[in-house]
């Protein structure tokens, strides 16, 4: 008999542009990951979350400045909720703390983004490990 993999799906968002088509060039060719839709304004993160359904979310905490861990909050109370990963320029931890208070699963820092992702993906999706 022969398992099936799921394949979780991430969406991405973040007012970068750069940043943001790196991430979804690296999160698409993660084994067992899907790349579910990107987003650069807390509203469209919103809306992506509610129609794509995503397992995961990776959310700038600079997409809305000043109010970063009450869209974390908003994210976490959508009905099906993902995983947050929120990022940050840098994983300290104050932003660790302030993340977590606030619902996200994980904190990672855009400085170390490709090993702090696989790190956090491997938390919240230990099967995968």
């Amino acid at each position: 008999m022969q398992e099936t993999v799921r394949i979780h799906r991430v969406a991405i968002a973040d007012d970068s542009p750069a940043f943001l088509a790196a991430a979804a060039s690296h999160v698409a060719g993660l084994p067992g990951f899907t790349l579910a839709g990107t987003a650069n304004s807390a509203g469209d993160a919103l809306a992506l979350v509610q129609a794509a359904t995503p397992d995961v979310l990776l959310l700038d905490l600079g997409l809305a400045p000043n109010r970063a861990l009450d869209l974390v909050r908003r994210v976490k109370a959508t009905p099906g909720a993902p995983a947050v990963v929120a990022l940050a320029l840098f994983h300290t931890p104050e932003a660790v703390a302030a993340a977590k208070r606030a619902g996200a699963d994980a904190l990672v820092g855009k400085e170390s983004f490709v090993a702090g992702l696989r790190q956090a993906l491997a938390n919240i999706f230990p099967a995968r490990a």
